[in-house]
């Protein structure tokens, strides 16, 4: 005998069976999971283009200015040469004068007169080289003084009338990459005032005065080192002469 349970269940199952049909003719699918959102990358710091330094610029003139100031390091380099050699004639004066007396005392007469020849010509070599320094050291004088000019106007000699001060050009400044030009396009102008060029030169035309004026001094102290030799040598030559004259 059914009971009333029984009697239910093939209506359950047809219902169960009707609706999974249902879903299925629907289409309905389950959704998929979103994805998890990307990781934003870190922005790289990128260094700038680097520049490299403009290359200074030269004033007008500044061949001369560079030529001037070589001319004067090269002259202030020799003079310790020109020092050195001074010395060397001055000495080799008071030794032919040295060996002259001890020639003559043995009546050596050939080496007194030898001893004489070479002391003249140091002497000789003396005068010549002096000459020389003066004639040089008035051109090197002339040559900074003329590239001085070309660096700007000078402070004027005590007691001397100033003229108008004319004003120096302004700078010229480089201007920043991507900025407009301003003014008409041409040659930049620049300051001679503030070429390093010019400051060299000041301080070497300064060099060259002391310079000019030691080995000048110089000079002078072996010119009078030799008038002091000078009477050995014919104190020598008399002593022979009259060692000759005693043997006649």
């Amino acid at each position: 005998m059914r009971t009333m349970t029984d009697r239910r269940w093939p209506g359950i199952a047809l219902g169960a069976a009707a609706a999974m049909l249902l879903a299925s003719c629907s289409g309905e699918k389950t959704p998929p999971a979103k994805a998890a959102p990307e990781a934003t990358p870190t922005p790289v710091a990128v260094a700038p283009p680097a520049t490299l330094p403009a290359a200074p610029m030269r004033p007008e003139g500044a061949d001369a200015i560079d030529a001037a100031l070589a001319g004067a390091q090269a002259f202030n380099a020799k003079a310790l040469t020109d020092l050195a050699a001074i010395e060397r004639a001055e000495k080799r004066i008071r030794d032919q004068a040295g060996r002259a007396l001890e020639a003559a005392r043995r009546g050596d007469a050939g080496r007194v007169t030898a001893a004489r020849n070479d002391a003249e010509a140091a002497h000789r070599g003396l005068a010549d080289s002096l000459a020389a320094f003066r004639t040089a050291a008035a051109e090197q004088q002339a040559a900074v003084t003329a590239a001085l000019a070309l660096c700007g106007p000078s402070a004027p000699a005590p007691g001397a009338t100033a003229g108008p001060v004319t004003p120096p050009p302004p700078p010229v400044k480089t201007p920043l990459p991507g900025a407009p030009a301003t003014g008409p396009a041409g040659p930049a102008v620049v300051d001679p005032t503030a070429y390093q060029g010019c400051a060299a030169l000041a301080a070497e035309q300064t060099l060259l005065a002391q310079n000019i004026e030691a080995v000048g001094a110089r000079y002078q102290a072996a010119e009078a080192s030799y008038r002091q030799d000078r009477p050995r040598l014919e104190e020598a030559a008399a002593t022979v002469a009259l060692g000759k004259l005693g043997s006649l």
